[in-house]
């Protein structure tokens, strides 16, 4: 059933689905490094967010982990935090049934906000949520220019069930033999200096993230 509604939205962000053809739309800058550097686990988020950086709740019952494959400093660790705070803005527009927090708009703008507020309204029509954990492995992020860069990473939902927003039942069980599912997209550097994803596309069942 969420497979359907993904799948009609191009996006994967509570459960298994997506394009069926298995291949992802070109981006502009869109580049797969030929090597990538070791990977490094990213440390363990602090309560209070960095900066000004709006505040995210998932709840008790919602995790997001992160590994990371990008080294380089500065401007690559804040595109790595935007990217997380991507995924986790639109987990907690999931979770809460509401696609106005601060953090969603914060994180994420043009084409990408218009395309996950497209998949979160038909969420909430079918009252569906989520609980259980995501794993995330950034593999790359490659800057195009002083304020625009192109990103990959694997999203591993094999710990993820979807539920009932209203009862929490359990609606989907996790699958544990799924494929994670490979993203690549493109974020750029708003007046504000905070890195925004504003484009992505991605690939069901990558055998890239396998």
């Amino acid at each position: 059933m969420y497979g359907a509604v993904v799948a009609a939205s191009a996006l994967v962000l509570t459960a298994c689905g997506g394009d069926d053809s298995g291949e992802d739309d070109e981006i502009a800058g869109v580049q797969s490094p030929s090597e990538e550097p070791e990977a490094s686990e990213d440390p363990e988020p602090t309560e209070e967010p960095a900066d000004d950086r709006p505040e995210i709740d998932l709840g008790p019952d919602l995790e997001n982990v992160y590994e990371s494959h990008v080294s380089g400093g500065d401007p690559e660790d804040a595109i790595v935090e935007s990217i997380q705070g991507f995924n986790d803005a639109t987990d907690e527009a999931i979770v809460s049934g509401e696609n106005d927090r601060p953090a969603l708009r914060y994180y994420t703008a043009d084409e990408a906000l218009m395309r996950t507020l497209e998949v979160l309204s038909v969420v909430y029509e079918n009252g569906e949520s989520s609980t259980g954990t995501t794993r995330y492995t950034i593999h790359s992020v490659s800057l195009v220019d002083d304020t625009s860069a192109t990103f990959t990473f694997c999203r591993d939902y094999r710990e993820l069930d979807v539920t009932d927003f209203e009862t929490g039942e359990v609606i989907e069980e996790a699958d544990p033999n799924a494929v994670p599912d490979r993203y690549v997209g493109r974020v750029e550097l708003n007046e504000e200096d905070v890195w925004q994803v504003v484009g992505y596309d991605f690939e069901q069942h990558s055998p890239d993230c396998a």
